[in-house]
């Protein structure tokens, strides 16, 4: 690259990519963060659902109408925790009264 027009042009464009992948690393993390703001202040404090097997922030206002229909609160995955604990507590409490109606039915014979 003797000639200087062709050297000013590769370091040009050289300069160019390197501010572009800059620019987009760091204008993605701040774009993302601002849009996330002005939702809190468009719509107030938000809350966290479980809405049809997926997991959703809704306004804090619409909680109501969701739990109404079903959705839980928090994330799906807490859910389905939750909800898998509780069939299991119900099958250890089904599984101790029929053992204590057992005990008492032989204690008759």
């Amino acid at each position: 690259m003797t000639n200087p027009l062709m050297r000013r042009a590769a370091t040009a464009a050289a300069l160019a990519a390197s501010l572009l992948v800059a620019f987009a690393a760091l204008g993605g993390v701040s774009a993302g963060q601002s849009a996330i703001s002005a939702d809190q202040y468009q719509y107030g404090k938000k809350v966290t659902i479980c809405h049809k097997g997926k997991t959703i922030s809704v306004a804090k206002a619409a909680e109501p109408a969701h739990m109404r229909h079903g959705d839980a609160a928090g994330t799906c995955a807490a859910a389905k925790a939750k909800k898998a604990k509780a069939a299991k507590a119900a099958a250890a409490k089904a599984k101790a009264e029929q053992k204590q109606a057992e005990s008492k039915g032989k204690g008759k014979g």
